[in-house]
């Protein structure tokens, strides 16, 4: 990148040859340079939506599954465990038939944005699809603290929405690595 006098950034591409005279000297520099600023961002924000929900801007299944069998092999090499939690909304189709797709892609924004303000930072969160949701917790993390995490999330879900007459909560399943299973797809299966 290349920065302005007023200090924002900017992208380039340059093709540049050294000018010589007869005797080979160098005496300039001669090139093209095209802004490529435009195409920079649209590359980053497709790299993002490849690991990214578009709707609710969490992880998406791929990416998820990915953070999933690092925190495996992580958990592996330091010989720990970490918890996933598997959500389904309860109530979600209700609101789809009741007040239209609109409706329910506001719910599913408001409920990722509610379960990423009732974890911490480090958690992996992802809309897995439709209304289903999956949290990674990493850290050795105990039952007791997990089942606490999990009833922070049911309470952060199970909350009024403005405008909605319906209610939607969570279901919530847990697994645990590696006494529910030592590889991604069944601990999946498991919470």
């Amino acid at each position: 990148p290349m920065r302005r006098q007023d200090g924002t950034t900017f992208w380039i591409s340059a093709n540049a040859y050294i000018r010589r005279d007869p005797a080979g000297r160098p005496i300039g520099v001669e090139g093209i340079a095209r802004n490529t600023t435009a195409q920079h961002h649209l590359e980053e924000r497709l790299r993002y939506l490849a690991g990214h929900d578009a709707l609710t801007g969490l992880c998406n299944r791929i990416r998820f599954e990915d953070r999933l069998e690092h925190a495996i092999a992580r958990a592996r090499r330091e010989d720990k465990s970490f918890a996933l939690l598997f959500l389904d909304l309860d109530g979600f189709k209700e609101v789809n038939d009741t007040h239209g797709h609109q409706k329910g892609d506001e719910v599913l924004v408001i409920t990722a944005q509610r379960l990423s303000g009732a974890l911490r930072n480090s958690d992996t969160t992802a809309r897995i699809g439709g209304d289903e949701f999956a949290v990674l917790l990493e850290g050795d993390i105990s039952v007791e603290n997990a089942r606490a995490v999990a009833e922070k999330v049911i309470d952060s879900i199970d909350r009024p929405i403005a405008g909605l007459d319906l209610s939607v909560s969570a279901s919530v399943g847990m697994a645990f690595f590696p006494s529910d299973g030592a590889d991604a797809g069944v601990l999946l299966r498991g919470a």
